[in-house]
């Protein structure tokens, strides 16, 4: 009878290979979906690592230009980089710009960091802006330069310097074309304007 006991029977085959087919179901249930996972984790830095690789950095990069006047300008950065499907979009830091008027007269700005549109040429520029002119000096949070519109926007801080005298107030808006300034508050509050006689 010992015999009988370990003969495998169509009934104990069926047992064992029902037994055997759950063991794997298990296995492919459980472990090879974290095999997946892992390989998809796996996946998601190098998506990171495209990313990186669509970015161009340059070092001491120039620009130059002419605005809807006619006036040159030159727009220099000590780093700058772009993304190579949108590569007219330069994103720049420790800014140097100098726009040369057609009466001699020079507009410099300085900013620590900004962005050039070198189809457009419109500017941004943002922290610690300068702008001299003459004998005048405007310091701001942020300025924009939209040639395509022509005008020049500055605000956020806004203070400026200059013979005729002194200005706080956070928006100047100057029209190129009209030569006009609208000068006004966030806050609808005064503008402070001294000027010298």
């Amino acid at each position: 009878m010992a015999l009988n006991k370990s003969k495998l029977t169509p009934r104990k085959f069926f047992q064992i290979g029902l037994f055997l087919l759950g063991i794997l179901i298990i296995f492919f249930t459980y472990f090879y979906k974290n095999k997946e996972v892992a390989l998809i984790e796996k996946k998601e830095p190098k998506k990171i690592e495209d990313t990186k690789e669509n970015l161009s950095t340059f070092k001491n990069i120039q620009y130059e230009g002419t605005d809807v006047n006619g006036n040159d300008f030159v727009i220099n950065s000590e780093d700058a980089e772009f993304f190579v499907d949108k590569a007219n979009i330069i994103y720049m830091k420790k800014i140097l710009c100098r726009f040369f008027f057609k009466d001699g007269t020079v507009l410099k700005i300085t900013s620590d960091k900004g962005i050039y549109d070198n189809i457009t040429n419109d500017m941004e520029f943002e922290e610690n802006v300068k702008m001299y002119y003459l004998e005048n000096r405007l310091f701001s949070d942020r300025a924009s330069f939209v040639n395509s519109e022509n005008y020049l926007l500055i605000q956020e801080n806004v203070v400026g310097t200059g013979p005729q005298g002194n200005l706080v107030a956070d928006k100047l808006n100057i029209d190129l074309i009209e030569k006009k300034m609208k000068i006004s508050m966030y806050n609808e509050g005064k503008v402070n304007i001294k000027v010298n006689y």
